[in-house]
């Protein structure tokens, strides 16, 4: 019989304890793996039997369980959120694939003017020199406030201006001291361009090419 006390075995039938000297517990008997249990019982309780059972509970196997425990495996297969719709709460875990959005009408946008044309000239530089047009007014001249600034003899400082509006390009002079010619005829009033018309102001010509 194993000591309580200090854990010595001593002989069945001792009343002390042969190491420490304490009284044993009389009516226990001590089992293969050391446990002390009332000498009534035919087996230690504290060790499992063969029908897999410890201290009456059997062991669970993975069919008893809750299935919130398992590792669930999604072999659904994907599904398509329509372009622009935003998942739902129930499938934030879930990878979302998305059907690419149609090709919206560019509209213009704000404070962006859109590019209708050119006006080309070879007179400042053998090379070529090219000014953007875009919807809306452009103001010629030799003044750094002008939209096409060409600082050359014979042009006042806002010498024309060239509006664009309605799909169309019209010309005005601003009171130049020298005027402002189309084709080699002068301009007195307004007057709607066409595409590789000659606009000269001074010695300058402009060829107009328009998109």
């Amino acid at each position: 019989m194993k000591c309580i006390k200090c854990g010595a075995e001593n002989s069945s039938g001792s009343v002390y304890c042969k190491n420490c000297r304490d009284m044993l517990q009389q009516g226990y008997k001590t089992c293969k793996n050391g446990h002390n249990y009332e000498a009534g019982l035919t087996d230690c309780p504290f060790c499992p039997s063969a029908d897999m059972t410890l201290s009456g509970a059997k062991t669970m196997v993975e069919g008893g369980v809750d299935d919130r425990d398992k590792t669930i495996v999604d072999i659904s297969a994907p599904r398509l959120t329509p372009a622009g719709s935003m998942p739902q709460p129930g499938n934030a875990d879930k990878t979302m694939i998305y059907a690419p959005a149609a090709k919206a009408e560019q509209a213009p946008v704000a404070g962006i003017r859109k590019l209708v044309g050119w006006l080309v000239t070879y007179d400042i530089s053998p090379a070529g020199n090219d000014f953007k047009l875009y919807v809306g007014r452009h103001k010629i001249g030799r003044n750094p406030s002008c939209d096409i600034l060409i600082q050359q003899p014979g042009i006042s400082d806002e010498h024309a201006v060239l509006l664009y509006r309605d799909e169309k390009f019209i010309l005005q002079d601003m009171l130049s001291t020298n005027g402002t010619f189309v084709n080699d005829e002068a301009i007195d009033d307004k007057l709607v361009l066409k595409n590789d018309d000659i606009i000269k102001i001074g010695n300058i010509k402009l060829k107009l090419k328009i998109i």
